[in-house]
């Protein structure tokens, strides 16, 4: 491997690379994995890759999201504006950072996160732990969002809410049904109502504000806290989202073809977060300093009216709600199979993922947002330590490990101590800070302190071992050890 700017590629020993593609091939050919299943199993086949614009469709869904918005007022009322502004900054430039590491790794590669994070160190159970967060992550947040989808609905045709999450819920299982490719068009098709919708907003709240709100970037309304605090406290919010989206970008972008993902990485991997960071969450800002609440399934109401508003809330939560249970869906199917569950397809995931979504629902899981995304941002940010520690200094700085990533649970062991014991140990000492500090700057940090512990916990580990818990067979020619022996 070599590293090159923000480029990392790999280079195949030739040999090696042509009988391990064969392998994999004949493999292939003989496996129960069908197009339904969007590849949750298997590499991406040529045929199957899409373009970088198809990908951006899909990604923008969740920007559209009623959970970005409100977590920006929410982020107004808890830091102030500046803080606020300062933190989506921050977390944007970090975030683009591992996006293109990761996204670029899947494009090439071809696999899911999951089976990306079971090749990068952490064998084919051992990747299961992660699966099972990662996917039961993009659950709350349906969940989160479908409770928001309901309060709007609810303002029309009064009906237990029960009964609404029951609807909300159950609607998205046939689009999600056909997987990406469904999903592009539904997305693509509904890009026009939101867009109208949305300007109708934006411009009915200048007009009922006089003007653009003031406070834009300065407001600090009573509570706030501001300063540096106020940074710490929107970045900790935000460590979930930092931790998540490169597995996410990279569930996506496997679609994209290798040989054009460089220059089109501003299309499927920058574009859509700089959407989300810069104009999502700032909306929320917007739209709560002109509504004085930080509700949208309430104040869209307001400002265009019952029907629009609720027309737009529908819009928007179809399309990133379709995201949500994809992902989730695709996820567990991957580590199902891992687990020797291979008849649970992706199509099962979806009824059992909307069930989920249900329960949480009825759980008031909206009601728990913030500490849910400081919690799991503890998480997801050591697993991604772990993965771009693996891909930037195991395979490319050290070469420990070279060649295709192995993710056939016949060829890696099942459990990589590498990539576990790092995890845990990042997400046990960042739990700890976050628990038992009282200073809101340290616990704060906490998610960040996390990854960087997995960081450097996983490339010792894998430099301590040699790389000989990645593969069944200690002899294998892709690890360095055997080379230099050779």
């Amino acid at each position: 491997m070599t590293i090159n700017g923000n480029n990392v590629k790999l280079k195949y020993d030739g040999e090696l690379a042509n009988s391990t593609v064969l392998d994999e091939d004949a493999e292939l050919d003989e496996s129960m994995e069908t197009e339904h299943d969007d590849y949750a199993r298997s590499r991406v086949p040529d045929h199957a890759k899409r373009g970088a614009g198809a990908i951006l469709s899909v990604l923008v869904g969740f920007v559209t999201a009623f959970f970005f918005v409100l977590v920006g007022g929410l982020f107004l009322n808890k830091s102030g504006a500046l803080s606020t502004w300062i933190a989506l900054a921050i977390s944007f430039a970090l975030l683009t950072v591992l996006n293109l590491i990761v996204a670029r790794v899947a494009s090439r590669e071809g696999l899911t996160a999951e089976l990306i994070t079971r090749s990068c160190g952490f064998g084919s159970v051992g990747s299961v732990f992660t699966t099972l967060i990662y996917a039961g992550t993009f659950v709350i947040y349906a969940g989160a969002e479908g409770q928001i989808l309901a309060r709007s609905i609810d303002q029309i045709w009064d009906l237990p809410n029960q009964v609404w999450y029951i609807v909300v819920a159950t609607m998205f299982v046939p689009m999600a049904w056909s997987g990406i490719s469904s999903m592009t068009k539904i997305l693509t098709w509904t890009v026009p109502v939101y867009v109208i919708l949305l300007i109708w907003a934006i411009i009915s709240g200048y007009q009922h504000n006089g003007g653009m709100p003031t406070g834009m970037f300065s407001a600090m309304p009573e509570g706030a806290v501001g300063g540096v605090i106020g940074v710490i406290v929107v970045l900790s919010a935000l460590a979930g989202t930092i931790g998540i989206n490169p597995f996410e970008a990279s569930d996506y972008n496997r679609f994209v073809r290798s040989s054009e993902f460089k220059r089109k990485a501003f299309i499927s991997v920058v574009l859509p977060y700089a959407l989300l960071f810069f104009g999502a969450i700032p909306l929320g800002i917007y739209f709560s300093l002109i509504t004085k609440s930080i509700d949208p399934s309430i104040y869209f109401i307001g400002l265009i009216g019952l029907i629009p508003g609720v027309a737009l809330a529908w819009v928007s939560q179809i399309r990133v709600n379709l995201t949500n249970i994809h992902v989730s869906s695709v996820a567990y199917a991957s580590g199902s199979e891992a687990l020797g569950a291979k008849i649970l397809g992706r199509r099962f995931w979806i009824i059992a993922v909307t069930i989920m979504t249900i329960t949480l629902m009825w759980l008031d899981v909206l009601g728990n947002l913030y500490t849910f995304l400081e919690w799991t941002g503890i998480f997801l940010l050591s697993w991604l330590a772990c993965v771009v520690a693996d891909i930037v200094i195991v395979r490319g700085l050290l070469k420990i490990v070279t060649g295709p990533l192995e993710f056939r649970t016949h060829k890696i062991r099942r459990i990589n101590p590498v990539g576990v014991c790092a995890l845990l140990t990042g997400t046990v000492t960042a739990s700890l800070i976050w628990i038992l500090n009282d200073n809101p700057v340290i616990s704060g940090m906490s998610a960040y302190v996390g990854f960087v512990v997995a960081f450097v916990v996983h490339v010792t580990l894998a430099y301590i071992t040699k790389g000989r818990t990645y593969f069944i067979d200690q002899d294998d020619k892709r690890l360095l050890i055997n080379k230099v022996k050779a």
